[in-house]
């Protein structure tokens, strides 16, 4: 009897630590096909389009994509050519490419990226993580033609434009340089620089800095975290954020309207440079070099005269900093 139960219960350890190698391998054998599909899913590649349409000064190329960087150069007077350049995963690649179109109407060129992600490429760990897709557009057009761009998740720069450019990115910095005409720009989290550029410019960020460098025209700009910067600029500056500080750099004033909640207001402008200064501050104090004939009661904290005689309205306003 006693020999059958030790028999009995070796057989009941045999077969226990079977099934328990069996379980053992069927799991190292799913870990294995998993990494092995996961990294034959991972394969990168990267793919070029180029297509070139003929057209004539004073045309119009529109621009919409979920995903990418958009570069617009000055090229041919009569050509726009549209370079796109995707790497990523194999499958993304073919996925947004196969989503991708060019059209041609009359003298406008649209072009159109729209891509869909999947349940399975957004939730991803680990080494089973799909390198991101990277889109970039280069772009070149003839210098009169008009762009309207519009990309979700990209930086968008343009350069040597003599027309009207609109650009909006939800995920990106705007740069533009050597632009004439007017531009409306717009970034949910990024930087925005203009250089060197002729015309109006309303720009608005929700998250960055705005700088303005050697422009001429009508400056309209507004950041909800960042500062302002115009520097050697010549026009109406109307400026505005909630958290930075606002610098102005100029040679005359041809009116301005600026204000921060959070940080200093600095003007910097030649010694005979005019204009009616009304400026108030609630966290700082009030200073003015330039020669200036106060009106009414000022203070430490409100400044109000005629700067050289008068001239256009300087407006400036602060929560949280100085006024010089």
């Amino acid at each position: 009897m006693l020999k059958n139960y030790f028999i009995g219960d070796a057989m009941s350890l045999q077969i226990f630590m079977t099934r328990k190698f069996q379980s053992l391998f069927f799991l190292i054998f799913s870990i294995l096909f998993v990494i092995n599909y996961s990294l034959s899913e991972k394969k990168i590649i990267e793919r070029t389009d180029e297509h070139q349409f003929s057209v004539q000064g004073g045309g119009t190329l529109i621009l919409t994509s979920n995903i990418g960087d958009v570069q617009i150069v000055a090229g041919k007077p009569d050509e726009v050519s549209v370079k796109v350049k995707v790497k990523g995963v194999e499958k993304q690649v073919q996925k947004y490419v196969t989503n991708f179109d060019y059209k041609k109407d009359g003298n406008k060129v649209i072009v159109t990226g729209d891509y869909k992600r999947g349940l399975g490429e957004k939730i991803r760990f680990g080494i089973f993580r799909s390198s991101a897709l990277d889109v970039k557009f280069i772009i070149s057009l003839p210098e009169q033609f008009f762009s309207e761009i519009t990309t979700a998740g990209g930086d968008v720069s343009i350069k040597g434009i003599k027309k009207k450019q609109i650009a909006k990115t939800s995920g990106g910095d705007v740069n533009i340089e050597d632009c004439n005409g007017e531009l409306w720009l717009a970034t949910s989290g990024g930087n925005m620089e203009v250089r060197n550029s002729n015309g109006k410019c309303n720009l608005r960020t929700s998250g960055g800095d705005i700088t303005i460098k050697n422009t001429v025209g009508e400056l309209d700009v507004k950041t909800s975290g960042g500062n302002i910067v115009f520097d050697e600029v010549d026009g109406k500056l109307l400026g505005e954020t909630s958290g930075g500080k606002i610098d102005v750099r100029s040679k005359e004033n041809k009116g301005m309207n600026l204000k921060t909640s959070g940080s200093d207001i600095v003007i910097k402008l030649s010694s005979s440079a005019k204009g009616v200064l009304d400026a108030s501050t609630f966290g700082g104090e009030v200073h003015c070099d330039l020669s200036i004939d106060a009106v009414g009661k000022s203070s430490k904290t409100k400044v109000k005269g005629n700067i050289n005689g008068g001239g256009e309205l300087m407006l400036l306003k602060t929560t949280g900093g100085d006024i010089k």
